[in-house]
């Protein structure tokens, strides 16, 4: 029975490190981000660098907002409540303004090939550029720092995305 039990456990366990690893995560991070500094380029805003505080509280918010399947800017946690408290919860105490941008999108169950991902990050992109209020924070020239988490839900065939803004 244990050994049922373990193989059980071990074919689990494959089965979800085989799904986190049919998108690469940081390759479709690079290639949003690459899309929103070329529209802040070619609307003559400074390109956005990238930040570490910026990035855990985007990977936290992406995660919960799977979790709870609905896109919220609050959290319940008071500590990680809005999108500034999750930076400075992070350590990110030198962010004088934050903003944020979510979005979910369907996804296939496949391994996404480099004109996948480029497909898949121009659907995320869009979503945003066509958003009045999202392209607003893309382009908002008090913004100075960004990054981007994904949180994938492999059961509703969803991506979710937070992508953070931050001014210090």
């Amino acid at each position: 029975m244990k050994t049922f039990v373990s193989i059980i456990l071990l074919v689990s366990t494959f089965s979800f490190s085989q799904n986190q690893n049919k998108i690469d995560l940081e390759k479709l991070k690079t290639k949003v981000y690459q899309l929103v500094n070329e529209e802040r380029s070619n609307n003559d805003r400074k390109l956005l660098g990238l930040d570490i505080y910026l990035k855990k509280a985007a990977d936290d918010h992406a995660k919960y907002i799977a979790k709870i399947q609905t896109l919220s800017h609050e959290q319940t946690d008071a500590k990680k409540q809005s999108p500034k408290e999750r930076v400075y919860f992070y350590g990110g105490n030198s962010f004088v303004l934050v903003g944020e941008n979510l979005l979910f999108t369907g996804i296939k169950d496949q391994f996404y090939t480099e004109a996948d991902l480029d497909t898949l990050a121009l659907k995320m992109f869009n979503l945003w550029k066509k958003s009045p209020n999202h392209l607003k924070n893309i382009l908002d020239h008090q913004y100075f720092y960004t990054e981007i988490g994904f949180s994938i839900d492999w059961e509703n065939k969803k991506i979710y995305a937070v992508q953070v803004f931050g001014t210090k």
